[in-house]
């Protein structure tokens, strides 16, 4: 339906309604607001619908559920122990949603966790035992056994004695408390320094709080204050093991297949919106508008996809797997996946050129218009000074040159999105020839890969050939003398085209390889032992682990980074010599060490966990503190502890309401299934059965940005339940009630964890402000280190040549993984300015929009440097380097322009120092003065300085267009990031040198405009003189 039409179906608004309309629309925007917020969110829809998810919201129910039936008997009960819950608690912390070697993996790492801390609580109650006074212990017992004189059960009275903290002893307490601090601050350097570990880390600190907290009540030993608690888990993880294998199992190959099928969705989604960008309308581009957002959003998903798809990478050539293909064979694609998902970049690098004509830049007025491309700066100059009167007088506006790029790409653009459309459906069919699944022929799917691919490859052969000249249909086939801009903006499109055709078509090459040779699915084997231990020990990337802690430490370092470190000096003192001089540096490295935020966050971790412990080991507290459970105000504070406070408030908010919520639920699950007897089991096992469906589901699919209170919600259902059932069944000192009484107390209890930490996390609050700040500043260097990498390639004598595949040049494959690397670092840096904003405005207001505004700019970062190394890698040899002394992009000077500017805002924003307003505000002059530096000192240099009318149809010059221009976005994108960074940290002034710098560029204007012409060079001097007199100097 048309705008018109739409317009014309409104009601007309009579003028007397006295305001009727506005009502209405008040009241409309009220309902939109209201079903906004109860609407079910897409992530639940997508998984409701979504069979995998139905499998595997099956498959980590049951064991859960399980658990519940296996502490309702009253016998496996009184086998289990009061901590028969801990199965039920393992469920949601670690359900069987992974692949099976993944999950056995984390298994194994909570239980160790666990083990860990019984073991340093048991050195430590070993300890305690040794300095313990005998006297101290017969004169109690004594004591003990005068007091109830045979009247009672002495076993049952012992007990009671123990737990009213008879039997404390000041110096084994001690022991004990030094034992928890160690072993605290073993399991929070864990924690701070290997995210992925954090689960071993959480079960590890809660395994030796419960013996740290009891032990010292025992004035004998006993080991096994554990037992409970590891029967309990050791049962749920057999079942979770037992329910991976039989029901629905998936190996790490299945799994990473699945997603590389979503991965290749998004990928066809983004090439499709291709259309959109070469029929715009007027603001669908603009700064903020949707489609431009949409765009980035569609990127982000990709990126986000593409790390959960990388983290599995690890553990591909490491496991048993049946299937076509073996792990092998799926790590092959790896790399021309890498290509794809890193040149989409550079679509969201072309949509900055269709936004509204900025004003050109005001050194392109020392420019004369360019006749013919004599350079790359004239080239900028007709992209960024156009004649907007000469391109409408005649009709070559972009607007009127983007219909001749939409035909000529279109073959192109089509083939590729089949390309990839034939690459899912044939992954979808060799995913599916399992052994418990039924098997698709994919003789039709191969037959369509390969004519895909044909067809891909002709079409990129055909574009070579004729694209060109289609694309400059709108000039008649005969630029000269007409303004260039919407051709060579054309010709960024189509080398952004013919890239995205290359990596896809090699993806394509090795698919349709791969699945040649595999003709039929057999079992497969790890390749060898070492990918097993890498698969163990590897970090898996961010994945939920990181997201429970609310953490962000991502960091990427490659080759070169560390051969970076490796020239780092120490400017305070030389390398040791001696031993003395070796330990003295090894102990100045540790006090520098004790001065990051992760040394901060270990010391008030340990400092946390001691004050919390303390009440257990008090003979006034000791018995209050075991009865209503404190241990777990204990772990909560704990647990809730961030390195910094924006992560801490968030964190408050995100777990306070996930905790209410799951009190409600626990209470629904109770009552429905109990009444208000103390318990029936088979009421208990269907209500749970029932309502754990929905939190087991959220525990599964919720956002990762609420996982961790979407955890604390469903322990707290799991406590209260468990809980409630063990205190009405099992005899045990310490009664948390049951319902309602279990429920208040467990609140009380969250509400005391978090108010120590609180207390905690300002004495001092490390805010989060600078780790954001500290965040950008290390993305903008390593965007540097891109950079660099690429004028390296580009100015290098030899390389590969035309047309070789990407594995062959060396520096291919290590600029696109640095490139999504940096991407994957620079969306995290969004989560964290979020979470910073939550520790508000105390001190003033942060500047979140102008650290919003530098995360942006470094996106479009990502996509110049996208599109510069695309153009690079097929630009031919021959032609760079017969063009490398007269492109001025490439000028040594202006390359160091470049990097210094790059260090200069890195450094600012890492120390936080002003910058000085003499660096070049606008590298644009730099550009231009060495481009007539270059025009006059060196005019006799090697190589064309020109490129003729036949040159300027060759594919090689629309990939040398496609690198100047991304070098020139690069350095509009410095400029913003030098202009944000002056307005965060300040500028130094320097008095009369703005006056100084105007005039003096008035004069090189001057000069600029006669250098052509060799007989006024004679006048500088007298210029020079009158212009003195003019300003009075």
């Amino acid at each position: 339906m048309s705008k018109p039409e739409l317009s014309s179906s409104r009601p007309p608004v009579s003028r007397d309604t006295g305001g009727r309309a506005p009502n209405n629309s008040r009241a409309s925007s009220l309902v939109h607001a209201i079903w906004d917020f109860i609407r079910p969110q897409p992530w639940v829809i997508n998984n409701i619908r979504q069979r995998r998810s139905q499998k595997l919201l099956f498959r980590s129910w049951l064991p859960g559920w399980a658990a519940l039936i296996m502490m309702l008997p009253m016998t496996s009960l009184r086998v289990i122990g009061n901590l028969a819950y801990f199965g039920m608690l393992f469920s949601v912390f670690i359900p069987p949603m992974f692949p099976v070697q993944i999950y056995l993996v984390i298994v194994v790492q909570s239980l160790l966790g666990v083990l860990l801390g019984w073991g340093i609580g048991a050195a430590g109650m070993k300890a305690a035992l040794a300095v313990r006074s005998e006297l101290h212990v017969e004169s109690t017992l004594q004591q003990v056994a005068n007091s109830f004189g045979g009247s009672v059960n002495p076993d049952q009275f012992y007990k009671l004695e123990v737990f009213q903290g008879r039997f404390l002893d000041a110096k084994s307490s001690v022991i004990f408390g030094v034992f928890q601090g160690f072993g605290t601050m073993i399991f929070a350097l864990v924690r701070a320094y290997k995210p992925p570990y954090v689960f071993f880390s959480i079960f590890g600190t809660i395994a030796i709080d419960i013996f740290c907290a009891i032990g010292p009540l025992y004035p004998f030993a006993n080991y096994k204050i554990l037992n409970s608690l590891l029967i309990a888990s050791s049962a749920y993880c057999a079942m979770a093991l037992v329910c991976c294998f039989v029901f629905f199992p998936e190996t790490v190959n299945y799994a990473y297949l699945g997603l590389l099928s979503m991965t290749l969705g998004k990928v066809k989604a983004m090439l499709v919106s291709q259309e959109g960008l070469l029929a715009p309308n007027p603001g669908d581009f603009g700064p903020g508008s949707p489609k431009l957002k949409a765009l980035a959003g569609d990127r982000a998903a990709l990126m986000t996809t593409y790390q959960t798809l990388k983290g599995l990478t690890v553990h591909l050539q490491s496991e048993f797997s049946y299937g076509r293909w073996g792990g092998d064979d799926v790590f092959a694609l790896t790399d021309p996946l890498l290509a794809v998902v890193s040149r989409l970049n550079g679509l969201l690098s072309f949509a900055k050129h269709l936004r509204e004509l900025p004003s050109p830049p005001e050194a392109f007025a020392f420019i004369p218009a360019p006749e013919t491309v004599t350079s790359d700066t004239h080239l900028l100059h007709h992209v960024f000074n156009p004649d907007v009167t000469r391109e409408s007088a005649l009709n070559v506006t972009l607007a009127e040159t983007l219909p001749h790029v939409r035909d000529a790409t279109a073959e192109l653009r089509t083939a590729t999105i089949e390309a990839v459309a034939s690459i899912q459906a044939l992954i979808n069919g060799v995913n599916s020839d399992r052994l418990f699944s039924r098997s698709v022929s994919t003789g039709p799917l191969e037959d369509r890969l390969n004519a895909a691919g044909e067809k891909l490859d002709a079409a990129l052969k055909g574009f070579k050939e004729h694209g060109t000249e289609a694309i400059l249909g709108a000039y008649g086939h005969n630029p000269r003398g007409m303004p260039l801009r919407s051709l060579y903006l054309g010709y960024v499109f189509g080398g952004t085209t013919v890239i995205l055709g290359e990596v896809v078509l090699t993806l394509v090459q090795t698919a349709a390889e791969t699945n040649a040779r595999r003709r039929r699915a057999r079992l497969w084997a790890p390749s060898s032992l070492k990918h097993f231990v890498d698969s163990v020990l590897k970090q898996r990337g961010q994945n939920e682990e990181r997201a429970f802690c609310g953490e962000e430490h991502e960091s990427y370092t490659d080759e070169d980074d560390i051969q970076e470190q490796e020239y780092h000096l120490d400017p305070d003192s030389h390398p040791p010599t001696n031993v003395f001089q070796k330990f003295m540096n090894v102990l100045h490295h540790l006090l520098q060490w004790t001065k990051t935020a992760e040394a901060v966050f270990v010391f008030r971790y340990v400092l946390l966990s001691i004050l919390l412990w303390l009440p257990s080991v008090f003979e006034n507290s000791a018995h209050f503190y075991y009865v209503n459970k404190g241990i777990w105000a204990l772990i909560m504070a704990q647990t809730i502890l961030t390195v910094y406070a924006g992560d801490q408030v968030y964190n408050y908010v995100v777990r306070l309401l996930c905790t209410f919520i799951g009190l409600l639920t626990a209470l629904l699950i109770w009552y429905i299934g109990n009444g208000s007897g103390n318990g029936s089991p088979y009421g208990l096992a269907a209500s749970y059965a029932v309502f754990s469906v929905p939190v087991v589901f959220v525990r599964l699919f919720a956002p990762a940005k609420y996982l961790q209170g979407v955890i604390l919600g469903c322990i707290t259902v799991t406590l209260i339940t468990g809980y409630s059932w063990i205190d009405g069944h099992l005899p045990v000192l310490s009664n948390p009630g049951i319902g309602w009484h279990a429920a208040w107390r467990r609140w009380t209890l969250v509400m005391i964890g978090c108010g120590a930490s609180f207390i905690i996390m300002v004495l001092p609050p490390k805010s989060g402000r600078k780790a954001v700040r500290l965040r950008a500043a290390n993305s903008i260097s390593a965007l540097g280190h891109v950079y660099t990498s690429l004028m390296s390639a580009w100015i290098m004598e030899r390389d590969a040549g035309k047309d070789v595949s990407f594995t062959d040049n060396n520096w291919v494959r290590a600029f696109r993984g640095r490139l999504i690397a940096v991407t994957l670092q620079i969306l995290a840096g969004k989560q964290q300015i979020m979470l910073a904003s939550w520790e508000g405005n105390i001190r003033g207001r942060w500047a979140q929009d102008e650290y919003a505004k530098l995360t942006e700019i470094q996106e479009d970062m990502i996509g110049v440097l996208a599109q510069l190394g695309g153009a690079l890698w097929k630009l031919d040899t021959k032609w760079r380097l017969s063009l490398l002394h007269h492109t001025v992009v490439v000028d040594p000077n202006f390359i160091s322009d470049i990097v210094s500017v790059f260090s200069s805002v890195s450094h600012s924003l890492r120390t936080g120092e002003p910058m000085h307003t003499v660096l070049p505000q606008t590298l644009l002059d730099r550009l231009l003065l060495h481009h007539h530096i270059g025009a006059v000192a060196t005019p006799d240099l090697d190589g064309r300085s020109m490129i003729g009318p036949d040159e300027t149809q060759s594919i090689d010059h629309m990939f040398y267009t496609s690198a100047v221009v991304a070098v020139y976005q690069l350095m509009q994108c410095l400029d913003e990031l030098h202009a944000v960074t002056r307005r965060l940290c300040g500028e130094v002034p320097f008095r009369g040198f703005e006056r100084w710098n105007f005039l003096h560029k008035s004069r090189r204007g001057t000069y600029r405009n006669t250098l052509s012409r060799p007989d006024t060079i004679v006048e500088r001097e007298p210029l020079i003189e009158n212009e003195k007199v003019e300003n009075g100097v």
